[in-house]
């Protein structure tokens, strides 16, 4: 499907590996300059040159999004080397995994900090010009924890679903300017830390790897654990012109595990 991207740039958090370099591939093939904004230098540097094999332009930002400053940096060069900034996909979040019993405020704080204000400080950065030039449009990667809560995740469920809730606010605030704003609910993804979690599980329940994934997937209409390449199609649909009149939703990529 064409995009309709062509000649709009697209700015990636999260966009060093996985889900982000597969969508900044996405963006590429149809058109759309990318920048790649990640932790990992070398990383970003390298999606980078891959989205410049597309014959698009591309920029590489090493930033944490929890770090509004570093966040702002990047969308004010990006400004004034690309002109502007038509999209915007985040995807940085990871669960803290810890009954709320046991859990204390440095847990709070990390998981809010990276699954919360990480978005906050990503939209903030490129409303104002999305803003100017009365167009835009976001999609935010949460997770089903957020619509149905996770056990032994409370404050990430927390965080996911107050991101959630911020993006349908978020939509009725700006649609007046012709700027949109989603989700792409995730739920048991074959991502490395996926895989890495059912070994935790396999381990802690003295279990096997695929005895741990026969039972996490009866709970799945699809009997199969989400590929990133899910996730990546359905979030650049989200901020493609094709999705134009999709504003403030929270579309679930899951496989039938969360129907709500």
């Amino acid at each position: 499907m064409d995009l309709g991207v062509k000649n709009k740039t697209a700015f990636i958090t999260g966009g060093g590996e996985g889900i982000g370099e597969l969508a900044a591939m996405i963006m590429a093939q149809d058109g759309a300059n990318v920048v790649v904004a990640d932790r990992d230098q070398a990383a970003v540097e390298m999606v980078a040159d891959k989205v410049k094999e597309h014959g698009v332009n591309s920029l590489a930002f090493s930033l944490d999004v929890t770090k509004a400053d570093q966040v702002n940096e990047a969308v004010q060069k990006t400004v004034e080397e690309m002109g502007r900034i038509d999209m915007l996909i985040h995807i940085p979040g990871r669960g803290e995994r810890k009954p709320f019993a046991k859990s204390e405020r440095a847990d709070w704080d990390f998981a809010l900090d990276l699954n919360l204000f990480g978005v906050l400080n990503s939209a903030k950065a490129v409303l104002d010009q999305m803003i100017n030039q009365k167009s835009g449009s976001m999609a935010f990667t949460v997770s089903d924890a957020g619509k149905v809560g996770e056990l032994n995740n409370p404050i990430y469920s927390a965080a996911k679903g107050g991101v959630i809730a911020f993006s349908k606010s978020l939509a009725r605030e700006m649609g007046r300017y012709n700027i949109r704003a989603n989700c792409v609910a995730l739920s048991a993804m074959n991502t490395p830390g996926g895989l890495k979690l059912r070994q935790v599980f396999a381990d802690r329940y003295k279990s096997t790897v695929e005895s741990i994934e026969k039972k996490i997937l009866a709970n799945y209409a699809i009997r199969r654990f989400g590929e990133p390449q899910d996730a990546a199609n359905a979030l650049c649909f989200l901020v493609s012109e094709r999705a134009s009149w999709i504003t403030g939703q929270a579309l679930s990529v899951n496989g039938g595990f969360s129907m709500v």
